[in-house]
């Protein structure tokens, strides 16, 4: 058992070295640090976190239309106990009234007084090997 403990000490410092040469490399980069999603187009994560954020804003929203992603502004990707994501995301209203199965073939509108552009963050957490997901913060102006 002795020479268990011992192998554990060797393997974290190795760890630690590893991390220090690294480190290097990468200063500001932190374990547990929220990360910048550089393509957030082909991230499958964000984009299903994004997918529900949304899900949840329409749901949410007293508007008759359904709104969709107009743009990606910033998205960042956190570890944690599971995954949480910080997305800022400018969303329009869509010509698609209530409740809406395939956003993505709804065009938006393109009538001024119809029209509607907003900013809005969303903060989404997931387990995905647990398959649950949860919509913790929603602002939008």
């Amino acid at each position: 058992m002795a020479g268990s403990g011992l192998c554990v000490a060797v393997l974290a410092a190795a760890l630690a070295l590893a991390g220090a040469v690294r480190g290097g490399e990468e200063r500001s980069r932190l374990l547990g640090a929220a990360v910048a999603i550089e393509n957030p187009e082909n991230d499958e994560g964000l984009q299903r976190a994004l997918q529900f954020a949304m899900a949840e804003y329409n749901k949410a929203s007293n508007d008759m239309y359904s709104s969709r992603v107009v743009r990606v502004i910033s998205a960042k990707r956190q570890l944690v106990s599971g995954l949480k994501y910080t997305i800022e995301v400018e969303i329009g209203r869509t010509t698609c009234p209530k409740p809406a199965t395939d956003l993505q073939s709804c065009a938006f509108h393109d009538e001024p007084q119809m029209a509607k552009h907003t900013t809005c963050e969303f903060v989404v957490y997931t387990i995905p090997w647990l398959n649950q997901i949860k919509l913790l913060t929603s602002r939008c102006q």
